[in-house]
């Protein structure tokens, strides 16, 4: 492989030696436009589409190399969608277990909290509904289309909303 060589002002080409144009060498060009040098030396983008599902197709403009340096770290992987619960479980499902309240002084005048009726997955759902901006009445509705098996009822949300957060 040889390298533009320089006279002077002048940089020649690579391949035929000919004189490249002063714009050309600026740009960091060391070939001519000659169609010979171009099939030699010229190496183009590649253009990857990448899949989707239930959209358009994202298309990529990057080298051979960068795009599979992506693919590999797990960009072009499919994300995980289904909200974090078990959408399809398997088996029975299991009792809500309560959260373990500290135990307070005797001498303590206030009235225990509440002991929670609802599974974490319960929560999980009305919190992340509400965090969408959806009222009680809309979160039931879509509740109940998304997630049945959890029979969020209105009551239900009521609750989980004027509790303290899990943590």
């Amino acid at each position: 492989m040889s390298i533009a060589r320089s006279t002077e002002t002048n940089v020649t080409c690579a391949e035929c030696g000919d004189t490249l144009l002063d714009e050309r060498a600026e740009l960091g060009y060391d070939y001519c436009t000659k169609p010979d040098c171009q099939a030699k030396r010229h190496r183009g983008l590649t253009i990857t589409a990448i899949g989707v599902n239930k959209s358009a197709d994202s298309f990529i403009v990057a080298d051979e190399d960068e795009i599979r340096r992506r693919a590999e770290t797990g960009e072009f992987a499919k994300k995980d969608t289904n909200l974090g619960i078990g959408y399809r479980a398997i088996g029975p499902r299991p009792a809500a277990q309560p959260t373990p309240q500290p135990r307070r002084p005797v001498a303590s005048v206030r009235r225990p909290p509440a002991r929670r009726t609802w599974s974490p997955e319960q929560e999980k759902i009305v919190r992340l509904y509400h965090d969408m901006g959806l009222r009680p009445a809309q979160i039931v509705e879509r509740a109940g289309r998304n997630t049945p098996r959890l029979g969020i009822t209105a009551a239900l949300v009521t609750k989980i909303l004027s509790s303290n957060p899990a943590r």
